[in-house]
């Protein structure tokens, strides 16, 4: 009986099985856990890229109508492919200086935005008789299986852009 157990005990068959079994749960979790990252990664590069395409768009024109900025608004849902775009909430405004400095909001438009507060424009960012377009981006990242991050991961980007043919681009 002593033999037996011995013998059992030297005996190595399984034991790669037995390790398997044992790293592959931490494997999966690795694997599944890249996964969710890349996307939020990629979520993120997205919503960047959506807010500096608004502003540029908006910033190429010297007077936007209602229904071109509610299009250029409509453009950011199809940037944000192949993300879901109805988490993503847009708001363009332009803001300008009088000749002593002050800063006043001109228009602003905006789709699905629910945030709170107003666009801003960071103090001292405009001289004065300058102005500039807001672009103001939120996404709300759902992960795809929440085993490694957190299964909602909020997002959100501003870009600013001078107006380029003219030194402000009239609003609706």
């Amino acid at each position: 009986m002593i033999r037996r157990l011995q013998s059992f005990g030297r005996c190595e068959r399984g034991a790669a099985a037995l390790e398997f079994g044992l790293i592959a749960p931490i494997l999966i979790l690795f694997h599944f856990g890249s996964v969710e990252f890349v996307q939020a990664w990629e979520a993120h590069r997205r919503v960047t890229h959506v807010a500096a395409a608004l502003a540029d768009l908006t910033a190429q024109k010297r007077a936007v109508t209602q229904a071109e900025v509610d299009d250029i608004l409509k453009a950011g849902g199809l940037m944000i492919a192949p993300f879901p775009a109805d988490r993503l909430s847009v708001r363009i405004s332009s803001f300008s200086t009088d000749s002593s400095g002050k800063v006043t909001q001109d228009w602003t438009r905006s789709r699905n935005w629910t945030a709170a507060g107003q666009a801003t424009v960071p103090k001292g960012y405009l001289a004065a008789s300058e102005s500039v377009i807001v672009a103001n981006v939120a996404y709300e990242h759902k992960a795809m299986f929440g085993l490694a991050m957190s299964p909602s991961v909020k997002m959100g980007k501003d870009a600013y852009l001078r107006p380029r043919l003219s030194n402000q681009v009239l609003g609706p």
